[in-house]
């Protein structure tokens, strides 16, 4: 019984609220009702100690009037007594015929007044001579409390009944909204607890319903929405699937852009732009990585720079494109003459050096012979005109305490001024 009514005043679920709601709308119905038949009892049993009122009164009317005017104080109570002692009068008024009370009588005390009184009355009159001689007024009263005394039995079987039929109803209702309602959606609310997304493939819902009814349909829509959910989820697979593909097809694409783009990059910071050999920068890096590296295993180094004479006439006289040429044809020409593990850079406007990887100082004079004979026996055609060009070479080998590149360049450089000052195209060591 207590967990009902947990029930009825606290509903969990949706079922219990429904049947809160109906079984208070039953109640108040029971109630106005049986307010309504109450009333009704009410006013016909009031009616009849109306009725009844009037029917004592008609039958002591005569004899009272006839007497009224012969009793005594004494007989007068006497009669008012006797009136009083029946079941349906609480009081009786005698009143003269000029509106003062001859007596009052009432069959209850001050502290125990009726509710509601209510009352009727009839003139007294002695006919003398066919003559209507009035004597005065008599008030008969009767209350709520001798209605309430009649109608009180019949209302509480009335309100045993109500509540006999409150508590079947209630239990009825109880019963099948747990049965056809509550039970439903507690299995339905216990199912789609257990569906988890990653496993809704063969997830369906199952009510034990045999009717065609909400319920039913309720279930239908609810699987027809996982079936829904199910393929939007094997489509949004096979997308994310594609997505994925396409994004690491992109992100290689794009990764192989940026790698070329910095194999570039690097080229382009690492390399003069005309004529594609290590800038100056990065000559002196790497000439100073194979510095370090001879002095570590005692191997010799011998280091080139070269000039080449009169550039800037070339470019006075035949223009800078054709001062271009000769920068590259230069390039080429002393390429073809070193080793691969020779560094080759261009470390001013018409100035390169050479940097010959464990050769001896007259192994690279050698070399530098080659090179400026090379290059003064080479023509560049140009129009109907040769144009030839020589170089100046200092060079140099590492000396023991050495270990800076540039000290080393300095030393090669000087040597390159002493060949331009001695005439030009030819090899100071």
């Amino acid at each position: 019984m207590k967990e009902h009514t947990e029930t009825f005043f606290h509903p969990a679920h949706l079922s219990h609220k429904m049947m809160r709601i109906v079984f208070s709308l039953y109640l108040a119905v029971a109630l106005v009702i049986t307010s309504i038949h109450f009333i009704a009892e009410y006013r016909t049993t009031k009616a009849d100690i109306l009725n009844e009122l009037k029917a004592l009164e008609n039958t002591f009317h005569t004899p009272v009037a006839t007497t009224l005017w012969q009793m005594s104080d004494t007989q007068l109570n006497a009669l008012v007594k006797g009136l009083i002692s029946m079941p349906i009068i609480e009081g009786v008024d005698i009143i003269n015929p000029t509106g003062k009370s001859i007596l009052e009588l009432r069959d209850f005390s001050e502290e125990q007044t009726p509710l509601w009184l209510f009352s009727i009355e009839k003139n007294l009159q002695w006919n003398l001579n066919n003559e209507d001689i009035p004597l005065g007024t008599i008030k008969l009263y009767s209350s709520s409390d001798i209605i309430l005394d009649r109608v009180l039995f019949g209302f509480l079987l009335i309100t045993l009944t109500a509540v006999i039929k409150i508590s079947l109803l209630w239990g009825l209702f109880l019963w099948a909204f747990r049965r056809f309602l509550g039970k439903p959606l507690q299995a339905l609310t216990n199912q789609i607890d257990e569906i988890k997304l990653e496993d809704i493939e063969d997830k369906r819902i199952e009510l034990d319903i045999q009717d065609k009814n909400e319920l039913l349909t309720l279930q239908g829509h609810f699987n027809n929405m996982l079936s829904t959910i199910e393929e939007d989820k094997k489509a949004f697979i096979v997308a994310e699937e594609k997505r994925r593909n396409d994004l690491e097809k992109k992100v290689v694409a794009r990764t192989q852009e940026l790698q070329a783009s910095n194999e570039k990059l690097l080229y382009l910071a690492s390399t003069d732009a005309l004529t594609g050999i290590r800038n100056r920068r990065v000559f002196f890096e790497q000439a100073q990585i194979q510095m370090d590296l001879a002095v570590r295993q005692n191997t010799p180094l011998c280091l080139l720079v070269l000039d080449i004479d009169h550039f800037k006439l070339v470019n006075d006289t035949y223009g800078h494109s054709i001062g271009d040429k000769v920068l590259c044809h230069f390039v080429r020409l002393i390429s073809s003459k070193l080793r691969a593990t020779d560094i080759f850079g261009r470390v001013g406007g018409e100035e390169f050096a050479i940097l010959l990887i464990d050769t001896p100082l007259d192994d690279g004079v050698r070399l530098a012979e080659k090179i400026r004979k090379s290059i003064y026996q080479t023509k560049i055609e140009h129009g109907m005109k040769a144009v030839t060009s020589t170089i100046s070479i200092g060079i140099s080998a590492q000396s023991e305490d050495e270990k800076s590149i540039n000290d080393f360049f300095v030393r090669s450089d000087s040597l390159l001024y002493q060949a331009k000052n001695k005439g030009r195209n030819r090899v100071e060591k």
